[in-house]
């Protein structure tokens, strides 16, 4: 028998790889998901959406007017737990189109999520938080903690590195680059991938300057400490860009609609943590689309994106929920 036979051709077994580490990626994020269940059933949320008409859809919104809060936030971060829990099948889900072309997701307690049902009364929501246990953000925090925030900066360069890998294969964007700025790039390891495949390129490296204290040198890259946040800093660049410059986007791409597969899973708990800790989020395309056009920027193509989640043009492909978006002028 041939010895060759067994061997699955490079495309499946890149395809494999790219599933294990995925896979792997979704363990090490685990520990969301048992956060969020637990929430909802404090929150009582089975028992308010299983006591709607029966086979009846709630929205967030009607969901968030039956608990003890008066957040104008609850709505919006229930609608992220609620996202994570029915792609691990617990809720169904049903899309509503709104007058203003946006989508709204409509819930309903699946087979499995009719045991979690239950009359106990839940606390309330709304806000960050980690920042209400604390009394400051996480950033804040890690400044103060020296050993929590060298543990963050490394698990952040080491999940970059994975990611980096992957985009470096397929995305070509970066050739004829001059300079390029990494904004919010830790300790410059997804910089240096670049510039060590693309030498002529000169690099910044931006980020929070407790993050940029403990970035070790790098050749051909400056470390930029400051602050950041989205629209203002996107617009920032905007104004500072060339003709010819473009801001490249690189983050998880969360589906419209909840999906039970390992990709929706790993960016719905990213979510979820995100929202519990710096009062972040993953976004959508049309929010990717959306936050473009607040900032000025009148094109965006989707260069390379690594799931089929959405209507993105598809150049090629880096990494499962991995998008990579260019932004002009």
């Amino acid at each position: 028998m041939s010895s060759t036979q067994n061997q699955g051709t490079p495309s499946s077994i890149n395809e494999e790889d790219d599933d294990a580490c995925l896979y792997a990626m979704l363990l090490s994020s685990s520990h969301v998901f048992p956060m969020v269940l637990h929430a909802a059933i404090e929150l009582n949320l089975f028992e308010i959406i299983a006591k709607a008409s029966p086979n009846a859809y709630m929205s967030p919104s009607e969901i968030a007017s039956q608990l003890p809060t008066q957040s104008p936030d609850a709505p919006y971060m229930l609608d992220r737990m609620l996202r994570l829990l029915a792609s691990y099948s617990l809720l169904t889900c049903s899309m509503r189109t709104c007058e203003d072309g946006s989508v709204e997701r409509l819930y309903r307690v699946s087979t499995a999520g009719k045991f979690y049902v239950q009359d106990e009364d839940g606390g309330s929501a709304g806000g960050n938080l980690f920042q209400k246990v604390h009394g400051m953000s996480i950033f804040q925090y890690m400044k103060a903690d020296p050993t929590l925030n060298n543990f963050f900066n490394k698990a952040m360069a080491d999940l970059s590195g994975i990611h980096m890998k992957k985009i470096l294969e397929k995305y070509e964007g970066f050739e004829g680059i001059s300079l390029l700025v990494d904004v919010g790039g830790g300790t410059g390891a997804s910089l240096n991938m670049i510039i060590s495949k693309y030498p002529s390129i000169k690099g910044i490296n931006f980020d929070l300057p407790q993050v940029i204290q403990h970035a070790p040198s790098y050749p051909g890259i400056e470390h930029v400490g400051g602050d950041m946040y989205c629209i203002k800093l996107l617009k920032n660049c905007n104004n500072a860009l060339p003709e010819i410059g473009k801001v490249i986007i690189m983050d998880l791409i969360m589906p419209e609609a909840p999906e039970a597969s390992n990709a929706a899973k790993y960016v719905s708990m990213l979510d979820n943590a995100m929202f519990i800790q710096p009062g972040g989020k993953e976004r959508t395309e049309k929010e990717f689309e959306s936050l473009s056009k607040a900032s000025g920027f009148s094109g965006r193509e989707a260069l390379c994106k690594v799931s089929g989640f959405s209507g993105f043009r598809v150049i090629c492909r880096a990494f499962t929920a991995l998008g990579v978006m260019e932004l002009y002028k």
